[in-house]
């Protein structure tokens, strides 16, 4: 199974990839036969989608989360809303999330982390047809929670529990959308575009 996490942020060095990094090794951790890739959007800068655009100049990184049999996306909060960046992953790569969980956590330095959730929740499935974990975690304070060097650092280890429930079933739900996307009726595309 190959699971791919997004790191949200096009800052360089930002919490967002120290967060990714951290998943990564406890994904590794809980899943060690499975593959862990992260998706940085600070160090891929990716063209922002326009109509018509020639798609070939981003089929390597498709084909990468075309690979992927589930996500987690790392969302900072940037003035109340999800970065542009994040956005653009669904105009460039939609039918890639098809059938395909995704676990979100939000992230923020100051006390947010929450509008991102929402947002993501309410924009981006529709014509992509992700689907997202009942589950999400909010790190506020992050550099409070998680160290530049991607390690776990806060006095308690509720966050950590969190992050844990949600890689955890993350797995569980990977593992059973790929009978769903073998499925015939995932096959049909009566309704390409969802709602």
């Amino acid at each position: 199974m190959k699971l791919c996490i997004i790191s949200g942020s096009t800052r360089e060095d930002a919490a967002s990839c120290h967060v990714a990094e951290y998943l990564k090794s406890q994904l590794t951790e809980i899943s060690p036969n499975g593959e862990t890739s992260i998706f940085d959007l600070a160090q891929l800068e990716l063209p922002l989608w326009q109509e018509g655009m020639d798609e070939t100049v981003v089929s390597e990184q498709k084909q990468q989360l075309a690979n992927a049999d589930g996500f987690v996306f790392v969302v900072p909060e940037w003035h109340g809303m999800v970065p542009p960046a994040v956005k653009n992953l669904f105009f460039l790569f939609g039918n890639v999330f098809k059938h395909k969980p995704a676990y979100i956590v939000g992230v923020s330095s100051g006390t947010g982390g929450r509008y991102p959730i929402v947002e993501m929740r309410a924009s981006t499935y529709k014509n992509s047809m992700i689907n997202y974990l009942p589950i999400s975690t909010v790190l506020d304070k992050v550099n409070t929670v998680i160290s530049k060097q991607g390690e776990y650092i806060a006095e308690k280890d509720f966050m950590k529990r969190r992050l844990d429930e949600g890689l955890r079933f993350l797995i569980e739900y990977s593992k059973a959308f790929i009978q769903i996307r073998e499925s015939e009726i995932a096959k049909e595309s009566r309704f390409a575009n969802g709602l």
